[in-house]
């Protein structure tokens, strides 16, 4: 059982504990390398993983591995981590995912403006699995993710996972990640902002 560090590791610990399996460090995380998923071309993303990841070969050579991460946005990361770690010499790679799949874009801030770029979105899960790779895959499901955070799912955002806002949205202009930051609030009339021509005015009804 082996994290992907910084942010699969809180998981991979529980799912250790839980199943029984040894938990170990089989990647070495750059510090100096940013988020992957927010970078604004494929290339730059796979790039990227490929400099923020190093996998520990004597660690990994010849073992059935888990690994552990918290998300799958496009697919882009656990796509080359599953191919470096057989290139490290992994028997075996399954992956589990400490988050629902992500089928919904969000308006919030973070980097994915429609469905059309998130996997889950024209995938299931063996479609997945076999895209990226891997010989197993799992996910968290909502429910289980929401009785983790011992809160009240009335107070979290689901939305990229069921495609519930907690903010009602414009219908008729649904154009994309940055389009509430040019709303003066819940209910302003401002209108909203297109980021440098990006996004879609169908972003949440097409496939």
């Amino acid at each position: 059982m082996i994290p992907v560090p910084e942010s699969g590791t809180p998981a991979a610990i529980g799912y250790a504990q839980a199943s029984g399996i040894p938990y170990g460090s089989g990647l070495v995380k750059n510090a100096y390398v940013g988020r992957t998923f927010i970078q604004p071309s494929q290339t730059i993303r796979q790039l990227g993983i490929r400099l923020k990841l190093n996998p520990l070969r004597d660690v990994i050579r010849g073992k059935r591995l888990v690994v552990v991460d918290d998300s799958i946005v496009r697919g882009n990361t656990q796509r080359a981590l599953v191919r470096m770690l057989r290139e490290a010499g992994a028997l075996e790679v399954h992956v589990r995912i400490a988050s629902p799949p992500v089928k919904w874009p969000c308006f919030y801030g973070i980097d994915f403006a429609s469905r059309a770029e998130l996997i889950a979105n024209g995938l299931d899960d063996d479609g997945i699995r076999r895209s990226v790779g891997a010989d197993s895959l799992g996910y968290v499901s909502l429910e289980q993710l929401v009785a983790a955070t011992e809160q009240p799912k009335t107070r979290l955002c689901s939305a990229c996972f069921d495609g519930e806002y907690p903010i009602e949205l414009p219908p008729d202009a649904l154009i994309g990640k940055h389009l509430l930051e040019g709303l003066k609030g819940v209910s302003g009339s401002a209108a909203p902002v297109l980021a440098n021509g990006y996004g879609a005015e169908d972003a949440l009804r097409r496939p």
